[in-house]
């Protein structure tokens, strides 16, 4: 049964059927807690490198704790994997309301597996302690659900989606016992809930604010059976013995003057901007009190109807100014004179708030004049937006802010010659005209239109994704075979300073012993006994080598016996096939047995194929500690033609911090340190732009301001 929602005051109401209602709670849910996930990532690992460094930590913590990171770090190169899982597992959650999930799949005789009792053991606890925590605002949403429940004829009590039980739930589908060892995933569960216990409190009062603005009544305790029974009516039809009293955040009551202000109550950077804005209308409060009236809600709304069918703006300093004037002048041509009326503060504090936006959006990105201007004139539609929506400016991006940061990023940096750009320019203006060409105060165009972006972008985008992972996929694996390689030249030139050896057992270090110990760190790791026994064939070689000097005779000979297995084997790790194999330990016997001349020898430099990725004095450790740039920030690089190409950042090393910079397609434009990065961003051979995207970006730039005033 469909459900009214309002839009603000003096509205009409858009008619939203109970599914589509909820599924604006699952998008929003998903909106807000699916960074958690990464976030926990990161935060966790942190954690574990300060504790792997800390010299009170013991051998066996130490060993626990790097066996932990291990794990850490596959997770996050799998993390766009795991989303995935958690975004199912709630969409299979909202997909079964007003059931509970668990009903859908378990009988009360089925066993449980080995993973989901261990979900149980270490998800339950944590799931009540939260829900104890918010119960008083989960309560709220539990009763305005039951209204909706009984409006599609559920006569049993139903399930909450967003209960603590359902997030834990959800998340330990993310990160299965097979994924991690269940230290680690325990960890990971405590991080999940102090970050939960951060954001959940603001998600229960936005739901509970969503359904109050869809008409679903507070359920009293003694009315909950009367609702099961007899609220299959709509809203309007609901005898008032079977409801309670409209509560306060219940928008159906009565859309009157005032709403608004009881709606805007947990807008906090929306509230805060206005505060600045109207510390700026202050200054003219001059000019605003010699006017005779304001103008009035719906004399203001025909005027922003008119000025967007106009699709012009006369030109001016900035957005507001521009808004202002067109504004004054669609009021001129209805008989109004300027002079005689303003805005009232509301109206001037949207103006204000709009119009900066929009220049910060102009300002930060490279926009082609004719864009520019499209961008200037949907400043008509979101003004109305900034006075409807008292949310419109907060972290949760609704879909029209979705929209916005879409249309910039497609803009930004175009490049004519180039015909992908050149596509996406023309995509960006089809959807900003079909805003503007929107009927007015219908807020399902914007997520109409960015639905039609996505759709448009999908196939690029996966094509990119796949190359993307292949890229970093295989970065990784350079990356640990060049951190062997340098761990095994390190250990080298350590054996071969200042010291004069045979040729033929300095060669056989530098090429075939060296190999073998890289592959020992690759596939065992330093700590392993594998690693130390390659270790102990290189010293005791190098010592058969002082004995050969010093006469040794037999003992030599007794020794090298003793290494031949071994040395073997280090001529096989090589690619080295049997025969030429006894041919390479039948010379370095025999330089034994009959001595050259020796010498002090240089290790062969890596050249060719060999070349590390990075340089050999890239510190990891200041990489990994350097979170300047974030994976999915863009870039823009504008060659010597001047022709402009957006990049991203699709992979930071866990191993070095590296960050490699991809172009639209998914290639490898760039694998930086971050040091060098953050050179050339300095240097303005690459202009970053906002992480979390355009919109976002220029909002906390606003929400500083506003403070720092």
């Amino acid at each position: 049964m469909p459900v009214s929602t309002a839009q603000g005051p003096g509205d009409g109401m858009r008619v939203e059927t109970p599914a589509q209602l909820m599924d604006s709670l699952r998008r929003e849910a998903a909106a807000r807690l699916l960074p958690l996930l990464g976030e926990g990532l990161r935060i966790e690992r942190d954690r574990l490198q300060r504790e792997l460094v800390d010299p009170a930590t013991t051998p066996r913590t130490r060993e626990a704790l790097a066996e932990d990171l291990t794990g850490l770090t596959v997770l996050s190169a799998e993390l766009i994997r795991h989303e995935h899982r958690w975004q199912k597992a709630l969409a299979d959650v909202f997909a079964v309301w007003p059931e509970p999930p668990v009903a859908q799949h378990r009988s009360g005789y089925s066993l449980l597996s080995d993973d989901e009792l261990q979900a149980q053991l270490i998800g339950q606890p944590v799931a009540e302690a939260l829900d104890r925590r918010f119960e008083s605002a989960r309560d709220v949403i539990d009763r305005r659900l039951y209204t909706l429940a009984a409006r599609l004829q559920y006569r049993t009590r139903p399930s909450n989606p967003l209960a603590a039980r359902f997030l834990i739930d959800t998340f330990l589908q993310a990160f299965e016992a097979g994924d991690c060892g269940r230290r680690l995933r325990a960890a990971l569960l405590r991080r999940h809930e102090t970050l939960l216990e951060r954001d959940l409190a603001a998600l229960y009062a936005w739901c509970n604010t969503r359904l109050g603005d869809a008409g679903c009544a507070l359920a009293g305790d003694g009315d909950q059976a009367a609702l099961i029974a007899g609220l299959g009516a709509p809203v309007g039809t609901v005898p008032a013995s079977k409801t309670r009293l409209w509560e306060q955040g219940n928008a159906v009551a009565q859309v009157a003057a005032g709403a608004a202000s009881t709606a805007q109550a947990d807008a906090p950077r929306g509230n805060l901007l206005r505060r600045h804005a109207r510390r700026q209308r202050d200054a003219r409060r001059a000019e605003i009190d010699a006017a005779a009236r304001t103008f009035r809600r719906e004399e203001f709304m025909s005027m922003l109807a008119l000025l967007q069918a106009d699709r012009a703006l006369p030109p001016g300093p900035s957005h507001a100014a521009r808004l202002r004037e067109g504004l004054y002048i669609v009021a001129a041509r209805l008989g109004t004179d300027r002079n005689e009326v303003a805005f009232d503060g509301e109206q001037d504090d949207a103006l204000t708030l709009v119009g900066a936006l929009f220049d910060l959006l102009a300002t930060r990105h490279q926009i082609e004049p004719t864009a520019r201007e499209r961008l200037a004139l949907l400043t008509v539609p979101w003004l109305q937006l900034a006075l409807d929506d008292p949310h419109l400016f907060e972290a949760s991006s609704p879909p029209a802010m979705q929209l916005l940061s879409q249309l910039v990023d497609l803009w930004d940096s175009g490049d004519p010659g180039d015909p992908q750009s050149a596509e996406l320019q023309v995509l960006a203006d089809r959807v900003a005209d079909a805003v503007l060409d929107g009927p007015q105060g219908d807020g399902r165009v914007f997520a109409a239109q960015l639905a039609q972006i996505d759709a448009a972008l999908a196939a690029g985008r996966r094509r990119a994704e796949a190359v993307e992972r292949r890229t970093w996929q295989a970065l990784r694996g350079r990356e640990r075979l060049d951190a062997a390689r340098r761990q095994a030249r390190l250990e080298l030139e350590r054996r071969l300073h200042g010291r004069a050896l045979l040729p033929s057992v300095a060669g056989f270090l530098d090429v075939e012993w060296r190999q073998a110990l890289a592959q020992a760190w690759l596939r065992d790791g330093a700590d392993s006994d594998r690693y130390r026994e390659v270790l102990s064939l290189g010293d005791a070689l190098i010592e058969s080598d002082g004995l050969a000097a010093r006469d040794g005779g037999s003992a030599v000979a007794d020794r090298l016996l003793g290494m031949l297995p071994a040395l073997r084997e280090c001529c096989a790790q090589h690619g080295a096939d049997a025969g030429a194999a006894e041919t390479r330990l039948a010379g370095v016997v025999a330089e034994h047995a009959s001595p050259t001349t020796r010498q002090t020898h240089v290790p062969t430099p890596p050249a060719g194929d060999d070349a590390p990725l990075l340089p050999d004095d890239a510190d990891p450790v200041a990489g990994l500690a350097d979170t300047t740039f974030a994976e999915g920030q863009r870039f823009v690089r504008t060659d010597a033609l001047g022709a402009s190409r957006t990049l991203r950042l699709a992979w930071r090393s866990s191993l070095s911090g590296a960050c490699l910079l991809v172009n639209t397609t998914g290639a490898r434009e760039f694998l930086l340190m971050p040091s060098a990065l953050r050179e050339m961003v300095e240097s303005g051979q690459l202009r970053s732009r906002p992480s979390g995207g355009a919109v976002a970006g220029a909002l906390a730039t606003l929400a500083a301001q506003a403070s720092g005033a």
